[in-house]
C-alpha cells in the first residue's frame, strides 16, 4: 500500500522540484506586478484570454480558404473596455501578431492586422464609457467592422479580382459570426474582466 501512495507522490515532487524555478519566476511576477498597481483580474485572465485569441485562428494552418473564426475582437475590445485604451492596442496588436506568427500568416498584410487591432482595442477603451458602448454587440460589431476596413483595405488596394471576392467573403462571415460571439459571450466576458 506505501508503494502505491508513494510512488504517485515521488512523481508529483519531481514535477514540483522541475518546474521550481519557472513556478517562483511567476511567484515572484504577479508579486511585482501587484505592487505596482496591475489589478488582479488582469494577472489572472489576460494571459488565457491572449492564448485563446491567438490560437483561435491556428486553423488557417490547415485550411487555406477564407476562414472568418477569431476570437482576437472580443477579447481585445473585452480588454479595451475593461482595462483602458492602452491595454486594448498592446493586447489587440500583440495577439493579432501572434495570431499570425502561428498560424504561419506572416506576410506583408500582418501590417493591416496589427494596426487594426491596436485601433479596436484603444477605441474600445476611449469610448467604454460612452453611450455607444451600452449595447456590447452593436458596438463590438462597429469596432470589427472598423477593424476590417483597416486590415482588408489592403487586399482591395490589389487589382485581383480574386482577392476582392476573397475579402468580401472574409468580412462578410466575419461580421456574421462575430455577431454570434459577441452575442454569446461579450456581456459575461466584461462581467468577468471587469
Amino acid at each position: 500500500m506505501a508503494k502505491v501512495v508513494r510512488e504517485p507522490l515521488s512523481t508529483i515532487y519531481a514535477g514540483i522540484v522541475r518546474y521550481k524555478f519557472l513556478a517562483a519566476s511567476i511567484a515572484l511576477a504577479t508579486v511585482i506586478l501587484l505592487v505596482i498597481g496591475i489589478p488582479w483580474k488582469a494577472i489572472l485572465f489576460f494571459p488565457p484570454l491572449f492564448l485563446i485569441a491567438a490560437f483561435s485562428t491556428f486553423y488557417k494552418r490547415l485550411i487555406r480558404v477564407p476562414p472568418a473564426f477569431e476570437l482576437i475582437s472580443l477579447t481585445t475590445i473585452a480588454v479595451g473596455m475593461t482595462h483602458g485604451p492602452w491595454a486594448g492596442a498592446i493586447f489587440g496588436a500583440t495577439s493579432a501578431l501572434a495570431a499570425e506568427v502561428i498560424n504561419s500568416g506572416v506576410d506583408a498584410f500582418i501590417v493591416g492586422y496589427v494596426v487594426g487591432r491596436a485601433v479596436m482595442g484603444a477605441l474600445a477603451g476611449m469610448l467604454a464609457a460612452t453611450f455607444l458602448a451600452s449595447n456590447i454587440v452593436l458596438f463590438g460589431m462597429a469596432l470589427t467592422l472598423l477593424f476590417n476596413l483597416i486590415a482588408q483595405s489592403l487586399y482591395l488596394l490589389q487589382g485581383d479580382p480574386e482577392a476582392k471576392v476573397k475579402t468580401a467573403v472574409y468580412v462578410t462571415l466575419n461580421m456574421g459570426l462575430n455577431w454570434i460571439i459577441f452575442s454569446l459571450l461579450g456581456r459575461a466576458l466584461l462581467t468577468l474582466l471587469g
